[in-house]
């Protein structure tokens, strides 16, 4: 399935074609391509999502970069930080890597990598705090779907970044890693943490 975000993008390449096909068959085939290039590119991929209520989930399909402790800009307490890279390849889309009440978000970011960010601070029913970095794509958009104070599910999906980017996840230092650099994660499939338990 196609997501339906992609069609600013892809409608414009089939409306040249379908202008050139008569005249310039040969352009408008070019554009033809072009436009099942950008329809596989804004696939969106129906994963199967995990049902376990203390995973914390990966948002991306995307490749673990690091996993390494630091302090959360955030929310200023000792962290362990994910990060977690996509290729151009990989599904746009965005997940939520928990259950739980958005309560704020940060326009501009605070960590070491630099660029065009957002944060989103999710709190859980159980009082887990998890913070997602989310950078610009290459085209430079963050499409998110839901504001400070709306609930999102685990696995659900929360936002788009058309032709991929990079997402950090500042988790309590406590959290079982699930993960090691180099491993390979699918969005809303794949376990990259658990909630701390006693």
């Amino acid at each position: 399935m196609i997501a339906r975000e992609s069609f600013r993008y892809i409608f414009p390449a089939v409306a040249v074609a379908a202008l050139l096909q008569y005249n310039f068959p040969l352009y408008a085939l070019l554009f033809w391509v072009f436009a099942i290039i950008l329809a596989y590119l804004f696939r969106d991929s129906h994963n199967t999502l995990s049902s376990d209520p203390l995973g914390v989930l990966s948002p991306v399909d995307s490749v673990v970069k690091s996993v390494k402790k630091v302090t959360d800009p955030y929310l200023e307490r000792e962290a362990i930080c994910i990060e977690l890279e996509m290729a151009l390849t990989d599904p746009y889309i965005l997940r939520s890597v928990t259950e739980g009440k958005i309560i704020n978000f940060w326009m501009q970011p605070k960590g070491e990598n630099k660029g065009k960010a957002r944060a989103v601070w999710i709190k859980t029913d159980e009082g887990d705090d998890v913070v997602m970095e989310i950078y610009a794509s290459r085209s430079g958009q963050i499409m998110c779907y839901y504001a400070a104070g709306e609930r999102v599910g685990q696995g659900k999906k929360c936002g788009f970044l058309p032709f991929g980017s990079k997402v950090v996840i500042y988790l309590p230092e406590n959290s079982l890693i699930d993960v090691k650099q180099g491993d390979r994660v699918v969005a809303g499939k794949d376990i990259i943490a658990h909630w701390p338990r006693s």
